[in-house]
């Protein structure tokens, strides 16, 4: 099997692949980091190799010797004779589960994020620059929310969408647009896009979830702005959201307004499809499919994604939605 499952203890790597039975790994949209699944065969069986788990543990998933991700073991689960069953979650874990409060004052965005990191002893690989000032108090939250808060206040700003992911124990922040991929498969010696397997496919679309009208008012309740999508409007009647911005804040309203309306002034498109794995396929990358069916056609964000690995076997399950970028 090309993929392999190490033990991290200390200084010292063992690889516990052939005492795994199945491998699972997930990203999604909401949630910072991932989740890496695996269990371990049991036997009280003599001079059967025991299991060298344990919580706190840290395990790597790689592929042909690169690695994919990296996890600390949280949850154990046995059961008689049962294979033993682990869950682990990449370093932000310690964001997802801790709490502090943090006070910014016109400190750029991509320096904020990086000071909460740096808190809590997060490896940075790389984060784009994000200029805009943060001036705001959070008080008793989870790091992970902080800094989603802060990417949502840059990109009502800047019209520009985030993606946070952790590679390889270090924690990037890019420009979505610059993360498309193409999923392929190796079968005889050749290399095959995923996309033309699709298995499984599915597609909705609604409008339920859509915003057509941005009003600005100031934190005095005062409207500072309308900003309407005429074009929408038109086609499927006034849907409209309030945003209270500070009196520092008002100068942008405009842009504000209009970054709005291209996020969130369109038809939800929710797709599901199934295909043979590959291992850069993430919650939060681009994915360009076709499918003609159901009449999938586009590049589409990947809201989460499931890889398993069964008998040498990598497959995929993917939830998508229409990306505006």
């Amino acid at each position: 099997m090309a993929h392999e499952l190490w033990l991290i203890k200390g200084a010292t790597m063992t690889n516990i692949t052939p005492l795994v039975g199945s491998i699972g790994w997930r990203s999604n949209m909401d949630e910072l980091g991932d989740e890496l699944s695996f269990n371990i065969a049991f036997t009280d069986v003599e001079f059967f190799p025991k299991n060298p788990c344990d919580i706190g543990d840290m395990v790597m998933l790689k592929n042909n010797g690169v690695e994919i991700t990296r996890a600390l073991i949280v949850d154990e689960q046995k059961s008689g004779r049962s294979p033993v069953d682990y869950t682990s979650f990449d370093f932000a874990f310690y964001l997802n589960k801790s709490e502090s409060t943090y006070q910014f004052s016109k400190m750029a965005a991509d320096q904020c994020i990086k000071k909460i990191l740096g808190d809590f002893g997060v490896p940075i690989g790389n984060i784009d620059s994000i200029p805009v000032p943060i001036t705001k108090i959070f008080p008793g939250k989870k790091p992970s929310d902080i800094i989603k808060e802060i990417l949502e206040m840059a990109e009502q700003k800047l019209g520009i969408k985030y993606l946070m992911e952790m590679r390889q124990g270090k924690f990037f922040i890019e420009k979505q647009k610059d993360l498309i991929i193409t999923a392929k498969f190796e079968l005889g010696g050749k290399s095959y896009n995923a996309t033309d397997a699709i298995m499984n496919p599915s597609r909705s679309r609604s409008i339920s979830d859509m915003v057509n009208s941005i009003q600005v008012v100031g934190n005095n309740d005062k409207i500072v702005l309308n900003k309407d999508d005429d074009a929408m409007i038109k086609k499927y009647g006034k849907i409209q959201k309030v945003i209270t911005l500070d009196q520092e804040e008002k100068k942008s309203a405009k842009e504000v307004a209009e970054n709005e309306l291209k996020l969130l002034s369109k038809l939800t498109e929710e797709i599901s499809i199934d295909l043979i794995g590959d291992d850069n396929v993430r919650a939060g990358r681009l994915f360009k499919v076709v499918e003609p069916i159901t009449g999938i056609d586009g590049t589409y964000l990947i809201k989460d994604v499931d890889h398993s690995i069964e008998n040498g076997i990598h497959k995929m399950s993917l939830n998508l939605e229409v990306w505006n970028g």
